[in-house]
């Protein structure tokens, strides 16, 4: 099978825009699609993480979107369906299979792993977000897929284990090369480098499962 990591600026993006503005991070996985008329009807769910305050006023924005057709939270799991333009059809179709959560970040910048059995399909959907956002190849290879990530059910963080973890996504620790240490991510929380270690640590091993794929 063949399979790409693929970043893009999402900042003018129906969501993008939104986690830009109120700087949140969230995690989305498409559900299910089909067509109507110049729209994809699209059922997604994630998770919603970030401040309490900016997290409420993300979701009050949203939902003045038209493009928005239901939404549901479940603390910060979420379940919503989204119109998206007639164009992301090489995105959705039955050739593309998507392989874990997209990580839409606090900057608007959206992270996709996607696969299919056809490289020319693969190449397609890559070449629609070419001409619509700034993109980043990360890899286009062969390879066997060990499993694909989705979110099954709402991953029950303390306030704490969700403070460390978007901090780490706030400032870029799992990129790669990484940006920043856990030391200095530990000081930036004005916690203890044990107990933020603890909260982040704790954090990843409930969401992690969830959230990437081979």
């Amino acid at each position: 099978m063949w399979t790409a990591k693929i970043s893009f600026d999402g900042s003018k993006a129906l969501i993008g825009s939104r986690t830009l503005k109120h700087k949140v991070n969230i995690f989305a996985f498409p559900l299910s699609y089909f067509y109507q008329k110049n729209w994809i009807i699209v059922n997604i769910t994630g998770i919603l993480l970030g401040e309490e305050k900016n997290k409420q006023t993300f979701i009050k924005d949203l939902k003045k979107s038209p493009r928005l057709i239901n939404l549901e939270f479940n603390k910060d799991f979420f379940i919503a369906t989204i119109k998206e333009p007639a164009y992301a059809k090489t995105l959705y179709n039955k050739n593309i299979i998507h392989l874990s959560p997209a990580l839409i970040d606090e900057n608007g910048q959206e992270t996709i792993n996607t696969a299919s059995f056809n490289k020319k399909q693969l190449s397609k959907a890559i070449t629609t977000l070419e001409k619509s956002f700034e993109t980043k190849i990360h890899y286009i290879q062969e390879k066997k897929i060990k499993n694909i990530s989705i979110i099954k059910q709402n991953p029950e963080l303390t306030d704490k284990q969700k403070q460390a973890i978007n901090l780490a996504i706030k400032h870029h620790y799992y990129d790669y090369p990484r940006k920043i240490d856990i030391k200095q991510l530990a000081k930036l929380s004005k916690l203890s480098f044990s107990t933020f270690h603890a909260h982040l640590r704790k954090a990843e091993q409930k969401l992690l499962p969830y959230l990437f794929t081979q």
